[in-house]
C-alpha cells in the first residue's frame, strides 16, 4: 500500500459552530428550553456578567431538572448550569480538542478567545470532518464501508470485465486504477473491516499483476484475468447485498447510510451476476 502524505491538522477555528447561543445565568430554564426546541440544539452557554460562566445541556436538563421534579418557570440557568466552564481556544488543532474532549468526557467544548465566547465544537462538529476519529469518541465501535460504497465501485469494477471482454485496454486499465486507488483508501480509513480487506488483498494482487508492478511480471491470460475477476466481483457481491440489507433492516425499509463520498439512494440489488448485451 503506498504511504499516505502527513496532512496538517486543521483548527478549531475551522469546523467550529457560530454564531453561539447563550444565555444569562439569571434566565428561567423554561426560557432556555424553548430556545434550544425553536433552535433545534443541544446546549446553551450560560453568561455571568458577559463572560461565559457555564453549559446547560439535554443531560443537565434530564438529571437536575425534571427527575428532581423542578418547575422549568421557576428554576434560573445558575441552578442547573454544569460550571466551571470547560473550554478550549480556536487556534487549538482538531486533533488537540478531540484528545481533550475524550480525556475530559464532554461532548461540546466552547470556544474562547481573549475572554469572548466566538463558538463551540460538538464530537459532530469533529466527527463531520475527520470521521478517522470515531475510534478516539466510541472504541468498541466497528466501522464497516457502506454497501452502497461497496455497490458503487463493483459497478464500477464490472465495468472493467466489459472493457476486457473488448480488448479495450486503456478504459480497462483506468477503470481497475480507479477502484483500487478508492479500495486503498477505504481499508485504509475502515481498519476494523475483515470484509473490505479480503477484498482489497484479492484487488490488489490482480491490479499488480495485470500491470506489471507486483512479484507476477509475466503477463496472465485473457481467460486468467476474467477468472481472477469475477472471483474478485463475486466477493463485492455479498458483502454489498448483506450490507445494503443490514441497512434497510435497521432503518425500517428506508436507507439512511449513504455513500462516504456521494450519498446515492439505490435500490437494493440480489447478488446476481450482471449480463449485458
Amino acid at each position: 500500500m503506498r504511504t499516505k502524505e502527513v496532512e496538517v491538522d486543521m483548527k478549531v477555528r475551522e469546523i467550529m459552530s457560530r454564531p453561539i447561543v447563550a444565555e444569562d445565568e439569571d434566565a428561567l430554564v423554561i426560557e432556555i428550553v424553548k430556545k434550544m426546541a425553536e433552535l433545534r440544539i443541544g446546549s446553551v452557554v450560560i453568561t455571568s456578567k458577559g463572560k461565559p460562566a457555564g453549559i446547560i445541556t439535554e443531560r443537565d436538563l434530564a438529571l437536575k431538572a425534571i427527575l428532581k421534579n423542578k418547575r422549568a418557570n421557576e428554576v434560573k440557568a445558575k441552578e442547573i448550569m454544569s460550571s466551571p466552564l470547560v473550554t478550549i481556544d480556536p487556534e487549538a488543532s482538531v486533533n488537540e480538542a478531540s484528545e481533550f474532549a475524550v480525556k475530559e468526557h464532554l461532548k461540546r467544548l466552547p470556544v474562547v478567545e481573549n475572554g469572548v465566547l466566538v463558538g463551540i465544537i460538538s464530537i459532530r462538529n469533529i466527527l463531520t470532518r475527520k470521521p478517522e476519529y470515531v475510534k478516539r469518541f466510541y472504541p468498541r465501535m466497528r466501522l464497516l464501508a457502506s454497501g452502497w460504497t461497496l455497490d458503487r465501485l463493483e459497478r464500477t469494477l464490472s465495468d472493467c470485465e466489459v472493457y476486457l471482454v473488448g480488448k479495450n485496454v486503456d478504459s480497462f486499465k483506468k477503470a481497475l486504477k480507479d477502484v483500487y486507488d478508492e479500495l486503498e483508501e477505504l481499508v485504509n480509513h475502515y481498519v476494523d473491516d475483515k470484509e473490505l480487506k479480503d477484498i482489497f488483498e484479492s484487488m490488489d494482487q490482480f491490479y499488480h499483476e495485470v500491470t506489471g508492478k507486483g512479484e507476477g511480471e509475466n503477463e496472465i491470460s485473457l481467460e486468467e484475468q476474467r477468472m481472477k475477476l469475477n472471483a474478485i466481483l463475486r466477493k463485492f457481491r455479498h458483502t454489498t447485498y448483506a450490507r445494503k440489507q443490514q441497512t434497510l433492516s435497521s432503518f425500517a425499509g428506508v436507507s439512511r447510510l449513504g455513500d462516504y463520498r456521494h450519498r446515492t439512494g439505490k435500490e437494493l440489488r440480489l447478488p446476481f451476476k450482471r449480463t449485458r448485451p
